[in-house]
């Protein structure tokens, strides 16, 4: 694995970085989409691939094309706090360009390295896959009639997630993994060396290095993200070889699976007992502690099998701190609990396409379809 990914970088690596990004993407601090490089590629072609390269084998500053802004995308119609914006990062193209020849590289590797718990950005993975492990799950903690099939699934709200990845917790976990020494020094470079300047009201903010975090809007980040939640991953699994964590299944005589990772949705799966409460939540500090990734235990939610003695619900939901809930609500945008009415149960549907539709301007239409 590590001879691939060490190889020589070329030429047509590079050029295949290069059309996979999206002209319409917005440009970064030089001001220069991709359509320009593209419109104008006979001129400064050898040169972009020369430079990247370089900057890929150690030869150019990496911090000369890591000069990053940062918009704040509101998350709601009129925010009064930070917590009410997203920080998008709009990298340099020259930038984008050698993110993705490492994307495209470490593609291979990654489905060897990642739990098949996480079905995000891997090749072969599909967000389906969760989803109908979930509501399988989730029918038979809410079908069980007795009390030998307690269970429980806990949704968990992961704080900033993208924002609080601490480097030295990423840098360690690739190492475990087994990777050279020469490709982390590369990936660090990548996100060690990048400067923000912060775009407010047309105007730029004097630029700041951060400490931690890996940026949304970076094409590397989601593929780093999956090795932080890989940390978390893996505990877990070690504690269900040990019975420590068992985990539920679809069925009395089925695999159990004692979480589910999206990027960061996550989704645990629990005997209904204080033990496993308990070495859940050193699991969940233990991560905290060592990532820098922060659970929000008020904003997330545990379901539990309806035969649960309402003392045994009592003790796990003081002991975890979370607010529990006769309904599981939605995973991945798809209900896992779906009752007698599917009109109230999918009315979500009807309600996304009458938003949608609401605004389109009428005058736009074509009356002859």
């Amino acid at each position: 694995m590590n001879e691939t990914l060490l190889r020589t970088f070329t030429k047509e690596e590079i050029l295949h970085a290069f059309q996979d990004i999206d002209p319409r993407k917005a440009p970064g601090i030089d001001g220069l989409p991709s359509s320009f490089f593209r419109q104008h590629w006979d001129t400064v072609g050898e040169d972009v691939i020369n430079l990247c390269i370089n900057l890929l084998n150690g030869k150019a500053d990496m911090a000369s094309v890591n000069k990053t802004i940062l918009v704040l995308i509101p998350k709601v119609q009129d925010p009064t706090s930070m917590k009410q914006l997203r920080p998008i990062s709009l990298c340099t193209v020259l930038y984008k360009i050698v993110a993705k020849t490492i994307v495209n590289r470490r593609k291979q590797a990654i489905p060897l390295c990642i739990s098949p718990n996480q079905a995000a950005f891997i090749q072969g993975r599909n967000i389906s896959d969760n989803i109908l492990v979930a509501h399988e799950i989730i029918h038979n903690i809410n079908s069980g009639a007795t009390k030998s099939s307690q269970g429980a699934a806990l949704k968990l709200d992961m704080e900033k997630a993208f924002d609080r990845v601490e480097w030295s917790f990423l840098a360690n976990v690739i190492e475990r993994m087994g990777f050279a020494s020469e490709w982390i020094d590369l990936i660090m470079r990548f996100i060690t060396t990048v400067s923000f300047s912060v775009k407010i009201n047309n105007s730029f903010s004097p630029p700041f290095q951060p400490q931690r975090g890996l940026r949304q809007g970076d094409p590397l980040s989601p593929f780093l993200f999956l090795f932080c939640t890989q940390g978390l991953s893996a505990y877990l699994a070690a504690a269900q070889q040990t019975k420590i964590l068992l985990g539920l299944g679809a069925c009395k005589y089925g695999p159990k699976v004692n979480h589910l990772l999206f990027v960061d949705d996550c989704m645990i799966f629990i005997n209904t007992n204080q033990s496993e409460a308990t070495l859940l939540k050193k699991a969940l500090r233990t991560y905290a502690n060592a990532s820098g990734q922060a659970v929000n235990f008020e904003k997330s939610t545990i379901f539990y099998n309806p035969c649960t003695p309402s003392a045994t619900r009592n003790a796990i939901n003081n002991l975890l701190q979370v607010r529990e809930v006769t309904n599981p609500g939605v995973y991945l945008g798809i209900p896992l609990l779906i009752g007698k009415n599917k009109t109230e149960s999918l009315g979500f549907v009807r309600d996304k396409v009458h938003d949608r539709l609401s605004s389109w301007d009428k005058h736009l239409l074509s009356f002859s379809g």
